[in-house]
């Protein structure tokens, strides 16, 4: 478990590799471990490689995590009902920094309490504190552009890609004119990275050799 989290944190992937004849795609995954927004680093992936056959598009899939703690105390003279988000930003990007997908998961709770009790502690009868908030959210898109294609070929064999990841909170609070919030925001991510292609003639025995590598691989 150190080593899977050296790994992930040193952008090196978790890579698992699936090649099926039927979908003609190869996709590859690697993840970031649970940590406190504001985080940014880096997951590499392989490249496409053009002996395979004819790069045709390209599927980037996000699974972001949010968690944390979440408090507020309404400093109003009345009742209030209070919101609180628990809430990131979490991404993948090309290498210029432009998007290629995003999740925003949000874990939300919402209650009334009464007018300000006189003691500002995040609890009480004007207060409260939420400590499991979790929510966890997924996105794909997928690209066809010749930019996208160029950029995910390999040029030679066993050539890699660096794809910016990043998680920002984005927790907020609302429902009472004086508010006080507080957060504690995590984030972890599981970006996937999947090549759909034409094969080339003879590729088969190919697809054959990686499948059987990874089938390995899993056991």
């Amino acid at each position: 478990m150190k080593t899977w989290i050296r790994a992930a944190l040193c952008g090196l992937p978790l890579v698992g590799a699936i090649a099926a004849s039927a979908s003609n795609s190869l996709s590859y995954t690697a993840s970031v471990p649970t940590q406190r927004t504001n985080w940014a680093t880096s997951l590499v992936f392989p490249k496409f490689d053009s002996s395979f056959g004819t790069l045709t598009s390209v599927s980037f899939t996000i699974s972001g995590t949010v968690s944390g703690t979440a408090a507020f105390e309404s400093l109003d003279s009345q009742p209030a009902t209070v919101t609180v988000n628990l809430q990131a930003r979490i991404g993948l990007q090309r290498p210029d920094l432009s998007n290629l997908v995003v999740v925003i998961p949000i874990a939300s709770n919402t209650e009334t309490v009464a007018a300000y009790d006189g003691t500002t502690d995040f609890g009480g009868a004007s207060g409260r504190t939420y400590t499991t908030l979790a929510a966890t959210l997924s996105n794909t898109q997928t690209s066809s552009a010749p930019a996208d294609l160029a950029l995910f070929t390999a040029a030679f064999a066993g050539e890699t890609i660096s794809l910016p990841a990043f998680a920002n909170g984005e927790s907020s609070g609302s429902g009472a004119g004086n508010l006080l919030t507080l957060f504690s925001t995590f984030g972890s991510a599981e970006a996937k990275v999947e090549y759909f292609f034409v094969p080339a003639p003879g590729a088969a025995a190919l697809f054959g050799f990686v499948g059987l590598a990874g089938a390995r691989r899993r056991r």
